[in-house]
């Protein structure tokens, strides 16, 4: 997936990337250097352990890799 990282909510949020085709995937516990509002990525990531989030944007992924776009 390719997009934008997001950080939504208040008092501390949750990290999502909004993708080219504005769809909102929340992510799980992503890296720290993912956790700047802005960053351009592509991600690839695994549903298994993000079925169930509080955040509600979407859908959840766990990162497995990344680079910077």
């Amino acid at each position: 997936m390719r997009g934008t990282i997001r950080q939504l909510g208040m008092e501390g949020g949750l990290w999502a990337l909004v993708t080219e085709d504005g769809r909102t995937v929340e992510l799980l516990d992503p890296p720290s250097d993912l956790q700047k509002d802005g960053l351009r990525v592509e991600i690839e990531g695994t549903r298994e352990g993000a079925e169930v989030t509080v955040g509600m944007v979407g859908d959840a992924v766990v990162v497995k890799e990344w680079k910077l776009l």
